[in-house]
């Protein structure tokens, strides 16, 4: 397997300013450079307005300091922003960026095959990411995936929710800031490092045994006086490997209409739906396909980040940092499934009677819970239904990021100057053979509403066999389908970003202003082809050997165990399996239409000026801006829409003008409000643009499916307004309420159609801007530990946050259409919220948090019925204990999900979709610091 090729972290320059590096690792420098009177920058990417004052200690030893540093960040920044810092991050059961976001106010994740796949804001996905104020991203996608970034690299990161001039454009629902370890955070010498070991207890498999994920970094940091200046050197590196599964019952979308009797038989009348049933007192009915997948494997990320600071004199200082990512995963997509919804007959039908009659779209048609469907023979030896079969998906992937930094930050008077330069290179590659196999003359009894609200399997049987699917000689080879694709991103970026300080003590106190230029360049190269035998179909074993069968754990609620084919003999030898289908070795040839180039020229400039004044006694730091963002693209692949084939080669640009206007107003010491006003964007990704097509062909009982994106598709855009009022405690900790309102024009969303392609029938799913929409709601938190309270008990502490949300949007009812329609906004929950018990105190740190998300749509008027697919409500709940046994080791405890909280969604009363069973994880971790 082949592991990140890491280059040598180069020293370089870097111009630093005046503010100083905010108080990320252990500590804060305390070197004699003028520190600002806030410890953190306004904006991500610009210089703070800062003012010459005594150095600044700020000694961040434990988690209630790292809290405390956190308000800071919060109570000091111009626009409305949360934050995480080092100790605090350390302090959770995270190994990844992704898995720290979820902890602050008005951050909700999505969880996938054991690890956070994505990061939302107030509901919206739309989140720009930067490192030090740098855009990151991963591989051809505009965002970074949080998982290849460990915590270990993190000095902090800030969540902002409103927008400065300043700021690095790229996302509606607000931006994530990632503050990389520097190794001027620290006093002086710094080594740290864990060794752990994790156990991942898989729920909804009772065949599937504990699956053990080690994992282990080290990082050393110094400092240094020499006859040139303050030096300074950071090297960090971690290794961590998760061995996975992640079982998911599925019912899929039904194809087909029955016409069911009183007696419980029923026939099916095909995939049009009649108003009316064929027969006095026969009631229409449908049944969705049941299935699951046990997803498996083993995946592995590396990291290797280094950082060289160099204080050349006391108003400049250079910079330099390099971080490299890599991950590799084998994966395995093991399905079983029984597709009795399309089946001729079905006996012992149950129906699911509705409030509302079983009214749908098409007419009175209730859902069939439960039936069974004999062995009906309609054709060959081998043509049976209802179509029972397992398939394996063999993935072997791979992704290398590099990202490497370099500038200078410059303090003069009343001028402070940064300048960066940035190198971005990342590439995914993926290779994946599916091999299916059908066990023909089954019969089945399945129920597509059981008593937890989801399907699966009663009994797959022939001839009296009740374990046809683990028996690897009850299978026949169907087809196979072979596909790779290879996306590669890269990007310079430079910026430099000043302010000056006016003299005096006039109210206007300082004028900003910037200038960024980026060149982003993104690709996606890649084939899929499938192919069947002709003849007579062999069996699996008699084909390739008794090796290329496995028996997979499967799931309970499908009956347990299923033979499938190998994924690791479909990934080692991938031309043995081709060969014997009656292929060449090798990858498929590349396939011109699936290929996109595309080229983004960006040019931004920025201008905002800074106010201090008091009205009526109550002190006011003002803030106004505008930034100007021109895109010039280039854009080159190939469309198909049905049978007609459009070479695309276009070259678009568009300016937007983003305005943006704060105020913090401090009604007194401890108490204050931020307000907010601005414009903001967020960029289709490079893949929703590619208009190449991409088809998975239908098999002899499903249709086919394709994916497409759409060359004409524009920014989305809104307007935001936030307030808040907060309220600081004496020693430690706040309490929070926050308003908002976001009126957003052209919020993408897919739409699904269907076209004949070849003279076949696909169902074919494109990207396209809705109309207008509104999210409004609010936030409240507090946080706070007990110092008032006695002895021990002063130890505790407690965080809490909620966020209420009413939002909606103009769907367009159909893909090209013109007429609207209003609907919820997809992604966005109502309520959600996070609480967490804390306690620090006689060498233990503890954590027991629950994070809840609640429901929300995840796709609007799916087929047939035009019913919205929700997803219910979750609550997850982590536990971490830590213990120093002395100054310089550690223990930690670690649990993540101790709910087994699932996935779950559903279409309405009777209808489930998915039910994802998230691991239990179980970690013991050693952590050093000397």
């Amino acid at each position: 397997m082949r592991r990140l090729n890491l280059t040598p972290v180069c020293a370089a320059i870097m111009l630093l300013s005046s503010y100083g590096a905010p108080a990320v690792a252990q500590a804060v420098t305390d070197s004699p450079a003028p520190a600002p009177q806030a410890p953190v920058p306004q904006a991500p990417d610009a210089p703070a307005d800062a003012t010459p004052a005594a150095p600044a200690v700020i000694k961040v030893t434990g988690l209630r300091q790292s809290l405390r540093s956190a308000e800071d960040i919060k109570r000091d920044a111009a626009q409305v922003v949360d934050a995480i810092n080092a100790d605090d991050i350390g302090k959770f059961p995270d190994r990844h960026a992704g898995d720290a976001l979820q902890r602050v106010a008005g951050v909700q994740v999505g969880r996938d095959r054991g690890e956070t796949s994505n990061v939302t804001i107030r509901g919206l996905p739309d989140v720009a990411t930067t490192l030090d104020g740098n855009e990151i991203f991963t591989a051809a996608g505009r965002r970074l995936a949080y998982q290849d970034l460990p915590v270990q690299s993190i000095g902090g990161m800030e969540v902002y929710k409103s927008a400065t001039a300043n700021q690095f454009e790229g996302g509606i629902a607000g931006a994530v800031n990632i503050r990389l370890r520097a190794p001027f955070d620290a006093k002086g010498f710094v080594a740290t490092g864990y060794v752990e070991d994790r156990v991942n207890q898989i729920n909804g498999s009772g065949n599937t045994a504990d699956k053990h994920s080690p994992g282990g970094g080290f990082l050393v940091s110094n400092r240094w006086d020499t006859d040139f200046g303050e030096m300074g050197a950071l090297f960090d590196v971690a290794v961590n490997r998760d061995n996975w599964a992640y079982p998911v019952q599925y019912n899929d979308r039904p194809s087909n209409v029955f016409s069911v009797r009183p007696d419980g038989s029923a026939t099916c009348l095909g995939d049009s739906a009649p108003c009316e049933p064929p027969a006095p007192g026969d009631v229409l009915g449908q049944l969705p396909h049941i299935g699951g997948t046990y997803n498996q494997g083993a995946r592995e990320r590396q990291s290797v980040h280094g950082a060289f600071q160099w204080k050349i004199n006391p108003r400049t200082t250079a910079t330099a940092q390099y971080l490299g990512m890599g991950y590799q995963g084998r994966n395995a997509v093991n399905y079983a499934f029984s597709n009795v919804g399309s089946a001729p007959r079905l006996t012992g039908v149950t129906l699911g009677q509705q409030a509302n009659g079983c009214a749908t779209s098409l007419g009175v048609i209730c859902p069939i819970l439960s039936a069974s469907a004999p062995a009906a023979q309609f054709g060959g030896a081998n043509d049976w239904e209802p179509y029972t079969a397992t398939s394996t998906w063999g993935q072997n992937e791979r992704t290398a990021t590099h990202y490497l930094n370099l500038g200078l930050k410059y303090l003069e008077g009343p001028l402070s100057v940064e300048s960066q330069v940035g190198y971005t290179r990342s590439k995914f590659v993926n290779d994946t053979l599916i091999v299916d196999q059908q066990a023909p003359g089954v019969s089945a009894n399945v129920y597509a509403y059981g008593a937890d609200g989801h399907g699966g399997f009663n009994a797959i049987t022939k001839n009296g066999n009740a374990n046809v699917l683990q028996d690897p000689n009850a299978y026949v080879l169907r087809g196979m389908v072979q596909n790779w694709n290879e996306q590669a991103g890269t990007q310079l970026q430079w910026r430099t970003d000043a302010v000056y300080r006016m003299p005096g003590d006039g109210a206007f106190r300082a004028l900003l202003g910037g200038v960024r230029l980026s060149s982003r360049k993104a690709s996606y190269h890649g084939a899929e082809g499938n192919t069947d035998f002709r003849g007579a179909r062999p069996t699996p074993t008699g084909a390739f050997g008794s090796a290329f069968q496995q028996l997979v754990p499967g799931l309970d609620r499908l009956g347990g165990a299923w033979s499938a084919p190998s994924a690791d003999f479909l990934i080692d030898q991938a031309d043995a399996v081709r060969n014997g289908y009656g292929l060449a070795s090798g990858r498929i040839a590349e396939d011109p239409a699936r290929a996109f180039d595309q080229k983004e020229q960006n040019v931004t400039l920025y201008a905002a000026g800074r106010w201090d004044h008091e009205i009526a006694g109550v002190g006011i730091k003002s803030e106004a801006g505008l930034r100007v963002v021109r895109v010039n693209r280039d854009l080159r692949g190939q469309s198909r829409i049905g049978d007609a084939i459009t070479d695309i080669d276009q070259s678009t640009s568009e300016t937007n003008v983003l305005p943006s206007a704060t105020a913090t107003i401090g009604w007194r010491e401890n108490l204050q409000s931020h307000l907010s006003v601005g414009k903001t964007i967020t960029r289709p990704e490079f893949g929703a643009l590619n208009p190449s097509l991409s088809l998975i062909a239908p098999t002899v009982n499903v249709a086919g499916s394709g994916g497409a994106g759409n060359p004409l598709l524009e920014p989305t855009k809104s307007t935001n307004l936030d307030a808040t009022l907060e309220y600081y405690f004496k020693q430690n900790g706040y309490a929070q309420i926050a308003l908002f309102h976001r009126d957003i024009d052209g919020y993408q969303q897919t739409f699904t159609q269907d076209e004949t392609i070849d003279g076949q029938l696909y169902r074919v799913t494109r990207p396209q801007n809705s109309g207008k929409g509104r999210l409004r709601g609010a936030e409240f938190g507090i946080q706070k530990f007990a110092d008032f309270l006695p002895g021990a008990w002063s130890g505790l502490g407690a965080q809490f946050n909620a966020t209420y949300i009413d939002a909606d949007n103009q769907s367009r009812t159909a893909f090209d259409s013109d007429q609207f329609t209003t609907t919820a906004l997809t992604g966005v929950s109502r309520q959600s919220y996070n609480f967490a018990l804390l306690y620090e105190g006689s060498g233990f740190t503890g954590r027991l948090a629950a994070t809840r998300r609640g429901d929300y749509v995840e796709q609007i008027a799916e087929a047939p019925f035009g019913q919205d697919r929700v997803v219910k409500a979750a609550t997850f709940v982590d536990l971490s204990i830590g213990y120093e046994i002395n100054d310089n080791v550690s223990l930690q405890f670690d649990a993540i999900n101790l709910t087994r909280t699932k996935y779950e969604s559903a279409l309405g009363q009777y209808q489930p979709r998915d039910i994802r069973y998230n691991p239990t994880t179980y970690g013991v971790s050693l952590r050093f610091r000397m």
